[in-house]
């Protein structure tokens, strides 16, 4: 706050100042609906009976009636299905769906001095903007990309960030592996006159920050070349509460013969500090 800190000497006039600093972003929460439906007479197929209370019970000689597992290939076709509904949501900005949650793209955009997240100015709020560095040269012998990683990790510690979780395309870490395996470790061992030559990494790690781990969602939305730096602690999905995948079963309709099963799920995402997070790319 301007004039909070000054000098004073013998009889100045001192200055009180009210700090306006407390600011608070807000969030809009969604409603998220999956539902399952599947006919009696498929049931009939899989050897199973459905009672008006919708418990089921399985035919003595079902292998006589079924053909395949209808009911439970549904019911995992279901479970896969959400998963990867909620997974690629999470990672999009909300404009595919005016009523989907904004996600890790609507936070971590590649500008970060434009626009407003939570309603709070980037432009006119500097703290209130994440790190980004895109199209970072990838140069074996100089280790640039593995240099300037390092560096951005001392940059989000800066006001308190301690990132923890790394998401990266397949075309990054290539780069990355790239310059690992141009200065990586010798052992005592050798190449091996005999037996197997194993030609693989392990796991690339950032002291201190965690593993690197690839995320196919970034290759199917076009970011195979991006890696985002996260703090969990400062950006996550904020479920309502008792309302994170609900089960419902809602009752049949009087005119038909069909089983229904649903899951809902109400929140949002949320940050409380975006320069604690950080998103890259690599040139070429």
């Amino acid at each position: 706050t301007a004039g909070f800190f000054s000098g004073y000497t013998a009889s100045d006039a001192l200055t009180f100042t009210q700090a306006q600093n407390a600011v608070r972003a807000q969030y809009t929460w969604r409603e998220l609906h999956a539902g399952l439906v599947i006919t009696e007479t498929e049931l009939k197929i899989d050897g199973i009976t459905v009672r008006d209370s919708q418990e089921t019970s399985q035919h003595s000689e079902v292998e006589l009636t079924r053909l395949t597992g209808i009911l439970q290939n549904r019911l995992e076709d279901f479970g896969e299905s959400w998963s990867r509904a909620m997974n690629n949501m999470m990672w999009r900005d909300g404009s595919q769906d005016s009523k989907a949650v904004a996600g890790l793209l609507s936070f971590l955009s590649e500008s970060a001095d434009t626009g407003t997240t939570g309603g709070l100015s980037k432009v006119t709020n500097s703290w209130w903007r994440q790190r980004v560095a895109f199209n970072i040269g990838v140069s074996a012998a100089n280790q640039t990309l593995s240099k300037k990683l390092r560096s951005e990790v001392r940059l989000l510690r800066r006001y308190g960030g301690r990132p923890n979780t790394l998401f990266a395309g397949s075309s990054f870490l290539e780069s990355l592996e790239e310059e690992v395996a141009e200065k990586g470790q010798y052992t005592t061992e050798g190449f091996k006159s005999e037996g197997d030559t194993d030609i693989g990494l392990p796991d690339i790690v950032m002291r201190g920050v965690g593993r690197f781990q690839y995320d196919p969602t970034l290759d199917d939305l076009g970011l195979s070349k991006h890696c985002f730096f996260i703090d969990s602690r400062h950006l996550r999905s904020w479920p309502m509460d008792m309302e994170e995948n609900k089960l419902r079963t809602p009752e049949r309709p009087y005119d038909q013969f069909v089983f229904l099963r649903s899951m809902t799920w109400t929140g949002s995402m949320c940050a409380d500090q975006l320069n604690a997070h950080g998103r890259y790319s690599v040139a070429g």
